[in-house]
């Protein structure tokens, strides 16, 4: 199947919801630009999931288009429960209680949290934070079961909203029993990603790990970073993570809200200099789960992202329950593509600089970098077999195309996530030399996406073993006339 070479980069991910399940929504999700899908735990059953995963699978597949999807654990419930009727509305300076309980309806005077005791972790003259901090409770008085609260700010509430309370102190843990059971799902499915919510330091993504590996599966796994604590330990965060998302929802109630930009920017750099993509999520075009056009300040935001170096950026209401979630895409799609257009290329490079030296295949894939520039290369092309070589190279942002063309058919999809990565499927031969696979990926390249021969590119490879490949060889190339 012919393909286009992308023009876009940066990739786009979207939350699959009521407005986006159907195969017509997701096969024009997948056609608008969407290049993986989240599918979020904390709401929808395991069936409903199932059914969505094949889905998106089977248009994938019908489109030639490899498509990356994601579980999202919801971690520790921080919310409130069902409210009667579905939405409720607390009005400016009036009272409401706060109570325990995972089973009670709330109402206008009464709400309960689920994850947590509110009369056990509040003290008067604390807040929380709900609806994602439209609305402020400030603690007035606590008793040994309630928190009697006033309004501070209030308007609508829909059932199951998260409730923060930055000043006081949660010890919850990042996996929770309705984890673990979804975990298993996303096992047995073969799910491409895992998101752990709340991470505190990198054991929580060892402990993750350890619980995948034990079912004797190796899914990669995202780091949600939406916990204030989780700033003091960010590096370690993003080594320990295949990738890593900056959620801005609940970082922005745990934090202050002019603090928020500046955590997403350090938690970008952190994630280039160590080649861990980063997702960038929550609120990047909100207005248009109603409107047809985004405000100018979305287009602002998801602009400073793309230049900051996200690898990702990701719809969440606006495709999982807006009311035009392919039209959302496209124009995110036309956002990026723009910002991509005045991406300060040096400034980047003095972020990444001397990383290269951590390991010979980091080497090779900066020499490469650097020879597609001097010899104005028309592509770079990786052969991978888990992809790990295709990473590095991503974090060197190249501006040629990067394709990455491997025989495992679980890399093509994961490789979805990485910035400018195009995966390429090739046919298992059993390669021996290097130079035997740079050419089959060439001859791929050049029926798939039209490279023309001649053309120049820079290709790397290596020495295969049972289980993966060794990037040691850089090669600069022609593309064959001929097979």
């Amino acid at each position: 199947m012919k393909h286009d070479i992308p023009r876009r980069k940066t990739k786009i991910v979207c939350t699959i919801g009521p407005a986006s399940s159907s195969p017509e929504v997701i096969r024009e999700l997948i056609l608008a630009g969407m290049d993986v899908a989240r599918l979020n735990f904390s709401h929808g059953t395991h069936e409903e999931h199932s059914k969505v995963l094949k889905i998106i699978r089977d248009e994938a597949a019908t489109l030639g288009r490899h498509v990356a999807v994601f579980q999202d654990l919801c971690g520790p419930k921080v919310r409130i429960s069902e409210v009667e009727g579905g939405t409720i509305v607390l009005v400016d300076g009036s009272t409401v209680e706060l109570r325990h309980s995972t089973v009670e309806k709330g109402n206008e005077k009464l709400l309960y949290v689920e994850a947590f005791d509110p009369a056990v972790v509040m003290r008067p003259g604390e807040t929380a934070l709900l609806a994602d901090g439209r609305i402020e409770l400030v603690a007035e008085s606590v008793t040994k079961e309630r928190v009697l609260c006033t309004v501070k700010s209030g308007g609508p509430l829909r059932s199951r909203s998260g409730i923060a309370v930055p000043h006081s102190k949660l010890n919850l843990p990042c996996v929770t029993e309705k984890d673990i059971r979804d975990l298993a799902w996303a096992i047995a499915n073969d799910i491409d990603y895992i998101a752990i919510s709340f991470v505190r330091t990198a054991k929580d993504v060892q402990d993750l790990r350890d619980r995948i590996q034990a079912a004797g599966k190796n899914i990669p796994i995202i780091a949600k970073v939406e916990r204030a604590s989780a700033l003091d330990h960010i590096g370690e965060i993003v080594e320990a993570s295949e990738a890593v998302m900056v959620a801005r929802g609940d970082l922005g109630l745990e934090l202050p809200l002019e603090r928020v930009p500046s955590a997403q920017k350090l938690i970008i750099e952190e994630s280039n200099y160590r080649g861990t993509p980063v997702i960038t999520a929550t609120q990047m075009l909100l207005s248009m789960v109603t409107e047809t056009r985004p405000t100018r300040a979305e287009v602002s935001d998801v602009t400073t992202a793309v230049r900051d170096g996200t690898d990702a950026v990701m719809l969440s209401d606006e495709t999982a329950i807006g009311k035009h979630p392919v039209e959302t895409v496209k124009v995110l799609e036309r956002i990026v593509a723009d910002a991509e257009r005045s991406f300060a290329d040096e400034t980047y490079r003095s972020r990444v600089k001397g990383v290269d030296h951590a390991t010979v295949p980091d080497a090779i894939c900066f020499a490469a970098y650097s020879a597609a520039a001097k010899v104005q290369a028309s592509a770079i092309l990786i052969c991978t077999v888990t992809g790990y070589s295709a990473r590095l190279m991503s974090k060197y942002r190249p501006r040629h195309p990067l394709f990455a063309v491997t025989s495992e058919e679980k890399t093509l999809a994961r490789l979805a996530l990485n910035w400018g990565v195009i995966p390429v499927l090739i046919h298992n031969e059993d390669f021996v030399r290097a130079e035997d696979e740079i050419l089959q990926a060439m001859i791929t390249v050049r029926e798939e996406f039209g490279m023309k021969p001649g053309a120049r590119i820079v290709a790397t490879a290596g020495l295969r073993t049972k289980q993966s490949g060794k990037t040691n060889v850089m090669e600069i190339r022609e593309i064959p006339r001929t097979a």
